[in-house]
C-alpha cells in the first residue's frame, strides 16, 4: 500500500502539495515570518490559519481548495488569550508553539493548562490577575 502511496503522490506532482497535512518543516527553507501566514499572529486576538490567497502567493497553479489543518493548542470558552496582547509584550511565537520549523506536523509545545500559563507570567514577570484571562461573573 505504501508503494502505491508513493507512486500516486509521484504521479500527482505539485498537487501532492496538499494531498498531506502541511509541514512547517518543508516550508522552513522559504524563511518565511508566522505573520506571512498567519495575519492575526501579532496584531489581533487569534492567530488564525491562513487564507488560501497567502498560499496562492507561491502555489499560484493550484486552484482554490481548503488547506488542511488540525487546530493544536485548544482552551476552554471561558479562557481568553490574546495574541495581540502576547505581541504587543514581545512574546516570541516559539516560546509557546517551539520551533515549529523543524516540524512536520505541529505538537504541542507549551501546555495550555492554567499551571502552565500562570508559570509562564511568573517567570515573565506578567500579570496573574484571574480577569486578564477569565471573564469572572459567567
Amino acid at each position: 500500500m505504501q508503494g502505491m502511496r508513493l507512486s500516486i503522490l509521484l504521479c500527482a506532482g505539485v498537487l501532492a502539495v496538499f494531498a498531506e497535512p502541511f509541514s512547517h518543516k518543508r516550508h522552513a527553507e522559504l524563511n518565511l515570518q508566522c505573520v506571512f501566514c498567519h495575519k492575526g499572529a501579532v496584531g489581533s486576538e487569534r492567530a488564525g490559519f491562513p487564507a488560501w490567497k497567502t498560499c496562492q502567493t507561491c502555489h499560484t497553479e493550484k486552484a482554490e481548495q481548503t488547506v488542511p489543518s488540525t487546530r493544536v493548542y485548544k482552551l476552554p470558552d471561558f479562557v481568553f488569550f490574546s495574541h495581540r496582547r502576547h505581541g504587543a509584550a514581545k512574546v516570541e511565537c516559539g516560546a509557546c508553539h517551539g520551533d515549529v520549523k523543524t516540524q512536520d506536523r505541529i505538537a504541542l509545545h507549551r501546555s495550555t493548562k492554567m499551571a502552565a500559563c500562570v508559570d509562564c507570567h511568573k517567570e515573565t514577570k506578567a500579570t496573574i490577575v484571574c480577569n486578564s484571562c477569565h471573564e469572572l461573573g459567567q
